[in-house]
């Protein structure tokens, strides 16, 4: 039977067994990551002889007396994730708990690996598909190469002109600088100091729980002009996050990077996972390594009796005005 448990109640040794376990494992879903991108998050669990058997975390905020649910920064995708395959009912029953609990979601993402349990349940919802793109590096890398476009390959040669040299680092202060200066002015409703908090705390919690991997490129002048953050973890290397000023760019420094990940990690059993967003241009650059469009759930409702249904309303429609004067 799913219950809604309360941060304080959850088991986090069971969670983490469970979540590890389940063949939807993430590193999105682990406790200690959880703790970081949200706070007092909360989970519909099921269990069995002190187990848990199947679990949903809940990624919790408060609003005007309101608690609702958000999907975090740094956390593409959650979901259900359980030691069996969840039968269909179990599904209606997780989400028919999580309907009953909050009356909004601004937006839940079901992991990719939910796609097909979900899909029965997004008729009858409100779900929307998003996609993320997915890599698989199973072949050699001289296969894998061969499936990047003729752009790519031409614009990985002329980076490889450019004598930029690629090195590992435990830093993560120069990734937020070059976003801080380069591609945060960009962001729709921009980007609250806290985030970069969350990411110094994130990236800490990751290099003593996983493989992480933090890679520059440097210039001939030894400045450094792009960065890119990877998490090894059940399967996939997500790359989580990246940024590059305009040398960088100039440069086609990411593609430097992102080759020499898929490069390394040839002929593994690993998935290189872009983390991509629903942006065009973003989503083409990624495809132009060969990777393929997987789709993926959204959960979005609004339940909020008609006052606060009003307010909201009025608070997007004033940050909408902001945004375009």
């Amino acid at each position: 039977m799913a219950k809604l448990l309360q941060h304080k109640d959850i088991d986090k040794a069971a969670w983490d067994a469970c979540v590890s376990a389940s063949a939807q494992r993430q590193v999105y879903a682990l406790s200690w990551y959880l703790d970081v991108v949200s706070p007092g998050w909360q989970a519909v669990v099921e269990q069995e002889s002190g187990f848990y058997t199947c679990v949903m975390p809940l990624a919790v905020r408060q609003k005007y007396g309101v608690a609702y649910l958000q999907q975090p920064l740094f956390c593409q995708q959650l979901g259900i994730y359980a030691r069996q395959e969840p039968a269909q009912a179990q599904v209606t029953e997780l989400l028919d708990t999580v309907h009953q609990n909050f009356k909004y979601t601004s937006g839940y993402s079901f992991c990719t690996a939910n796609t097909t349990i979900i899909n029965k349940e997004a008729q009858q919802r409100q779900f929307y598909t998003l996609y993320t793109h997915y890599l698989p590096l199973h072949k050699p890398y001289q296969q894998l190469w061969k499936g990047y476009t003729r752009d790519r390959k031409y614009n990985l040669n002329k980076a490889r002109r450019e004598d930029l040299r690629l090195i590992q680092s435990n830093d993560i202060e120069p990734l937020i600088r070059l976003f801080r200066q380069n591609i945060a002015h960009k962001v729709y409703g921009g980007v609250d100091a806290a985030a970069y908090d969350m990411l110094r705390d994130l990236y800490t919690a990751c290099v003593e729980k996983v493989k992480t991997e933090l890679i520059y490129t440097l210039a001939k002048d030894g400045s450094i002009t792009a960065g890119g953050l990877f998490l090894h973890y059940g399967g996939y290397i997500i790359y989580v996050f990246n940024a590059a000023d305009a040398s960088g760019r100039k440069t086609n420094a990411r593609t430097l990077i992102l080759d020499d990940i898929i490069r390394r990690n040839a002929n593994t059993e690993q998935v290189l996972d872009f983390e991509s967003p629903m942006i065009q241009n973003i989503a083409g650059f990624y495809q132009s390594f060969g990777s393929e469009p997987t789709p993926f759930f959204e959960w979005k409702y609004n339940q909020l009796p008609l006052p606060l249904k009003l307010l909201k309303k009025i608070r997007q429609e004033v940050l909408l005005r902001l945004q375009t004067n």
